[in-house]
């Protein structure tokens, strides 16, 4: 039976969410094994955290797609850098990456609104309210970056507290 309750390129999309939000999930996993590797354990367990909480938001599209009873692509995934600088690029690469998630957020959205797709741009917002969380836990960081500064005292105190985030 053929698809007629979505876009052929909403299709599209939403399984480039998926695959983005699966790979998004590897970054994060491998942020968190260098920054364990490498004595950030607060941190760690906080980038894991953000892994799984990547992995979960992959679900969204998947479980849309099967609702509708559209077959969802598993994405093959490049395997994310494994070597960073420090803890400060981690948090930097970070959220240049959640920016680029909030602009492909932002297509899928403008492309369910341009097609009259409300049921689409609905899960899309709700992508995009998720955004709003990601940029602002990621700008919390940067702030407290700028605010202390990178010296390994002040990385130290910035791990004890990304332990209890």
């Amino acid at each position: 039976m053929q698809n007629t309750i979505i876009a052929p390129e909403l299709v599209t999309l939403l399984n480039y969410r998926i695959q983005q939000e699966e790979l998004s999930s590897r970054i994060y996993l491998a942020m968190s094994t260098w920054l364990n590797i490498n004595g950030y354990t607060g941190a760690s367990t906080l980038w894991k955290a953000y892994s799984d909480e990547e992995r979960s938001h992959a679900e969204w599209s998947y479980k849309y797609l099967l609702d509708l009873n559209i077959l969802p692509t598993v994405p093959a995934l490049d395997r994310p850098v494994g070597v960073f600088k420090s803890l400060p690029d981690i948090i930097i690469k970070s959220y240049e990456h959640e920016v680029d998630i909030t602009e492909q957020c932002q297509q899928l959205a403008r492309t369910a609104q341009q097609l009259g797709d409300y049921m689409t741009l609905d899960l899309a917002q709700k992508f995009l309210r998720e955004q709003v969380d990601e940029l602002a836990k990621t700008n919390y960081w940067i702030d407290r970056l700028q605010a202390f500064g990178g010296e390994p005292a002040a990385l130290r105190l910035l791990d004890d507290e990304m332990k209890n985030h």
